[in-house]
């Protein structure tokens, strides 16, 4: 993305405060959690031995992780911030847009706090997603809101992989490799096309009251089980299908790569690095004419990838894959999935693990993610909940999608999330 004048591949999540913290605390743990956790202000290089990607402290680095503050234009207090700005969303488009190297803080994360003008305010982590997954972005910022308590900020340890003699290396990854055989023989595309493009980063919010998504998640589980995933990718490729229908399009078949946490469950200190795999799903076009149809034909293959263990061989693939020069990996991607990555891109993270927590005095009252997105394929459908609340984010570049489709998307997908 950053070779293509995309920015990186940066994310946020936003944590909406019931008031105002108390900001010289707030400040006071900005700087200390950047002291205690130098993996933010390091930067990616290879190892001349292994050829794998490893992070290089910046040890003579004098950046520290400040607190950017804001205010809402109508915010009435004592000591207005001098930074100033219309909207939350307007601020949050900003950060996304702008490259972090060129942001006041540390290199791989950004803090800033908005006060509203009705009295509560909006705690903005703005974080490169070379350091972060999904997961790993909620487990850094629970451990913020520990540091804020006074709680002792533990150590990221790093981990030895178990490694494998090459040649069972390579025998895992035959149910990936045969996977991939399966779907360059089907052709898709993306809402951008093949051609990238810069394009400003733009995104929307659908947000659902506890008595609703408790239904979602109750039709959720009538149609595919405990396991939802099934359920929201349907729901996303259907509403991606009505952009396409706008342009007189119908593709016939969609391809999407859905990222599976491979982190431990018990393991919850550590932050840093992407721990996932990825499942790959093919949904024809004849399969999404109603919603049943298209989670039965995601819920089967589920299944069977579950069966097959791909979620296991992909890991192994992408392992392996980390000692490709980038210019090798990007003619990869252009071979295997028709030089548009994915269909879209998609991810449903859960439930935010501080449903519960205070920071500097006040309560979190929501929290959601808004992950940018590269173009291609241009656009992505993303779900969190937090305080028992679904919310789909529509993440988009507007050289892919209009706000007309990016409207009609989130039409379709609230329609099949309540009753389609």
């Amino acid at each position: 993305m950053k070779a293509r004048g995309q920015n990186g591949l940066i994310g946020q999540t936003q944590l909406e405060l019931d008031g105002i913290p108390d900001i010289s605390l707030l400040q006071d743990t900005s700087q200390k959690f950047g002291d205690e956790n130098p993996l933010l202000n390091a930067r990616v290089g290879r190892s001349i031995f292994t050829m794998l990607p490893c992070w290089h402290e910046n040890r003579g680095s004098k950046r520290v992780l400040n607190l950017n503050l804001w205010a809402e234009e109508g915010f009435i207090g004592e000591s207005v911030p001098p930074k100033k700005i219309k909207t939350a969303h307007q601020l949050a488009e900003t950060l996304l847009n702008t490259p972090l190297e060129d942001q006041s803080g540390v290199g791989n994360l950004r803090l800033d706090l908005l006060l509203l003008k009705d009295g509560g305010s909006i705690l903005f982590f703005t974080w490169s997603h070379i350091l972060f997954d999904g997961k790993g972005a909620e487990l850094l910022v629970r451990k913020f809101l520990e540091a804020a308590e006074g709680k002792a900020i533990s150590k990221a340890r790093e981990r030895p992989e178990k490694t494998l003699p090459l040649t069972h290396q390579l025998k895992k990854t035959r149910p990936a490799t045969r996977r991939f055989f399966d779907l360059i023989e089907h052709e898709y595309v993306s809402l951008s096309g093949k051609a990238s493009g810069k394009g400003r980063f733009r995104y929307k919010i659908l947000k659902f009251d506890q008595e609703t998504t408790k239904k979602i998640q109750e039709r959720a589980v009538g149609l595919c089980g405990l396991f939802s995933i099934s359920f929201y990718l349907a729901c996303a490729v259907r509403a991606h299908r009505k952009a396409f229908l706008s342009r007189g399009m119908d593709p016939s078949h969609y391809v999407n790569s859905i990222p599976v946490q491979v982190r431990p469950k018990t393991e919850n200190g550590d932050p840093f690095q992407n721990r996932v795999s990825v499942l790959f799903f093919l949904l024809k076009r004849e399969q999404l004419d109603t919603l049943k149809h298209a989670v039965q034909s995601a819920q089967s293959q589920f299944e069977e990838m579950t069966r097959s263990e791909l979620g296991p061989s992909f890991e192994m693939l992408l392992r392996l894959m980390r000692r490709l020069p980038g210019s090798l990996y990007m003619k990869f991607l252009g071979a295997q999935f028709s030089g548009t990555i994915a269909s879209f891109f998609h991810s449903f993270t859960g439930a935010f693990p501080f449903d519960n927590a205070s920071l500097c005095g006040v309560r979190v009252s929501d929290a959601r993610h808004v992950p940018s997105v590269s173009a291609p394929p241009g656009s992505g459908l993303f779900f969190s909940e937090s305080h028992g609340c679904l919310t789909a984010v529509f993440s988009w570049r507007d050289v892919a999608v209009t706000e007309v489709e990016a409207d009609l998307i989130l039409q379709q997908l609230k329609h099949d999330l309540m009753n389609g």
